[in-house]
């Protein structure tokens, strides 16, 4: 989301993963006095070592952080997605949280390094800003029986058909720069 300050300058949005935290950001070349930044309510709930408890007062000292809670419609959109992209078995609550507070801030980023939240991201049409690791490719993920051969687009532990195990495979699209 791109809002426009009383000097008519842009202002990016930015949603905050808990892994921005852990890797001690704020970055001064992504966050700036252009830009505000987002927290997920669940997200304090996740911080538990000193140091990112540190960076996250530094953040809320800033005075552009803000803290809220996506509305219900997102969280169902992206708990649809991630189970139609087979990212659900690989998020957290709090992961679900993140990505459902940039659909209900349109044109926003996110600030991840978790490669679920990514693809799903990417599904979404969410623009993701990383630290050390960009995912190239979007997968869909599926599980197929070790013994029957049978595909299931969600997890479960054993092949209702036969009895076995299940193997996570996926199918992978680039994705457009």
């Amino acid at each position: 989301m791109i809002l426009m300050n009383k000097d008519k300058q842009e202002k990016r949005v930015y949603i905050i993963d808990s892994t921005a935290i852990m890797h001690f950001f704020p970055n001064d070349k992504i966050v700036n006095e252009d830009s505000y930044l987002i927290i997920p309510d669940i997200l304090r709930s996740e911080i538990k070592s000193f140091q990112a408890k540190a960076v996250l007062e530094v953040m809320d000292a800033d005075k552009r952080l803000v803290y809220t809670s996506p509305s219900e419609h997102s969280l169902m959109t992206v708990k649809e997605k991630a189970k139609s992209s087979g990212d659900i078995s690989s998020l957290s609550k709090t992961d679900i949280h993140v990505v459902a507070t940039a659909l209900d801030f349109p044109g926003s980023y996110v600030i991840s390094d978790d490669n679920a939240v990514q693809n799903l991201c990417s599904f979404l049409g969410i623009k993701v800003e990383t630290f050390s690791f960009k995912i190239k490719t979007r997968r869909t993920y599926f599980w197929k029986c070790i013994g029957c051969s049978n595909t299931f687009k969600e997890k479960i532990e054993l092949c209702p058909e036969c009895g076995n195990k299940l193997k996570r495979f996926y199918k992978k699209k680039k994705i457009k720069s």
